[in-house]
């Protein structure tokens, strides 16, 4: 899209700054039509592989696409082009196509980002209901989001959602359109609301690669607890419930939503702590790298990443604090004498610290890096200047004598200028020697 957005780009400037003939022109027709086509073929196939369609119309990106398309099309009907001939409107219209081409290819790219880091998921979610005793049953997707709007006992989890069915009960759970947007570009972190009948959680999952270079992937969760019960959904396909077991949170409150609750944030924490460890292993390699280009481009998305999890780890810790000192409730249900989540606030505490520690070792090895090629450059630029410098002499005695000894007012031999050059040259490295200058 971006290469046809150039192509646009020169059909519409080319006229005004060559002189195109009748035939040219329709060339340029023909081509701008076969652009147009592009952009909308690419619509069409779009909203033919959209999951959910009705929810793709809805973006707020198909004005863009319904603009950029019409617009030009219009533009290029033979009325209103013979309209436009040889006129300003005729130069504005050709511009217009090529910044709607611009504006399509850009759109493009900006909406690309919105899945980096996260897999796409296809197929029905796995939809399992936790009683407080600790059995589990399997369930459906219809079921789950009947859940949603009569809420019912025990803990019901769905995995593996994409992107469609994540929104349906993200507004389910009350968030807006905006926070959707934001959540689909990575523009928001964890955080929790309370609005007295329900309270919802928005957690990030990250997991990293094994082998290479670490690559992090971040999965949504959301976590609604309403009365009697939990609801949460994710992006990915982790048996949370399983692991929630596992992990046999200690929480005093018999609340058994606050025990869902604080194993999710326990095993986000666990999560953070698997990725830091690894960061910090990576840290750890390129502590052994001697330099160059793959070390400033390792070491430089490596501080990214770090600082990425630090901030992900910044509003998990605030949630935790929140909840430990009373300052945030579950419907109305202080945690603020839990013990297990001061514990747990403590443990985020240090993983946060050894985050940011690790984030300043890396930072400091690039500007050791960075320091040690000043440091070869200033050598270089001093070899530079002493050669600079013992050129000077030969350049200024030739300058005097011009290009002949002979003749010249002064009584000298060209061997004997050349000896004073010698000695000038070999006086000049002494100095510079005694000073430590050739060092």
């Amino acid at each position: 899209m971006g290469v046809l957005a150039l192509v646009a780009l020169a059909t519409a400037l080319g006229p005004m700054v060559f002189d195109v003939t009748p035939a040219g022109e329709r060339w340029l027709t023909l081509i701008e039509w076969v652009l147009v086509s592009a952009f909308a073929a690419e619509f069409v196939v779009q909203a033919a592989v959209a999951p959910n369609r009705s929810e793709w119309i809805r973006s707020r990106w198909r004005i863009v696409d319904v603009v950029t398309i019409l617009g030009p099309v219009v533009a290029l009907l033979p009325q209103v082009s013979d309209l436009a001939s040889g006129s300003l409107m005729l130069r504005a219209l050709r511009i217009g196509r090529a910044v709607a081409f611009g504006t399509r290819a850009g759109s493009v790219v900006v909406r690309k980002p919105s899945r980096a880091g996260r897999a796409a998921h296809v197929g029905e979610p796995t939809v399992k209901v936790l009683s407080a005793n600790g059995g589990t049953v399997s369930s459906d997707w219809n079921t789950f989001l009947r859940r949603a709007n009569e809420p019912a006992a025990g803990w019901a989890h769905a995995s593996g959602l994409d992107d469609a069915r994540f929104r349906d009960f993200a507004r389910l759970a009350g968030m807006s359109d905006r926070d959707l947007d934001r959540i689909q570009i990575h523009d928001t972190h964890a955080r929790l609301r309370d609005y007295g009948d329900r309270t919802t959680l928005l957690l990030q999952i990250p997991s990293v690669s094994d082998g290479g270079f670490p690559e992090v992937h971040r999965e949504w969760l959301l976590a609604v607890v309403t009365e009697g019960g939990v609801l949460s959904a994710s992006t990915g396909a982790a048996d949370l419930q399983n692991r929630a077991l596992l992990l046999g949170t200690a929480l005093q409150a018999p609340m058994f939503e606050a025990r869902v609750i604080s194993s999710l944030l326990s095993g986000v924490s666990d999560d953070n702590l698997a990725v830091s460890q690894r960061l910090e292993d990576e840290a750890r390699r390129l502590e052994a790298v001697e330099g160059g280009k793959a070390f400033l481009h390792d070491s430089f998305q490596l501080r990214r990443k770090i600082s990425s999890t630090a901030l992900d780890l910044w509003h998990v810790r605030n949630i935790v604090h929140a909840l430990a000192s009373g300052k945030a409730r579950l419907r109305d249900v202080s945690l603020k004498d839990e013990k297990a989540l001061d514990e747990l606030l403590a443990e985020i505490d240090s993983l946060y610290e050894t985050v940011s520690r690790t984030k300043e070792e890396v930072q400091t090895l690039i500007e050791l890096h960075i320091n040690f090629k000043s440091f070869e450059m200033n050598k270089f630029l001093k070899l530079l200047a002493v050669v600079s410098f013992l050129g000077l002499i030969p350049s200024v005695v030739g300058g005097l004598l011009g290009m002949n000894v002979s003749d010249n007012p002064w009584p000298v031999t060209l061997g004997q200028v050349a000896f004073g050059v010698v000695m000038g040259m070999a006086i000049a490295l002494y100095v510079f020697a005694v000073k430590g200058w050739l060092r």
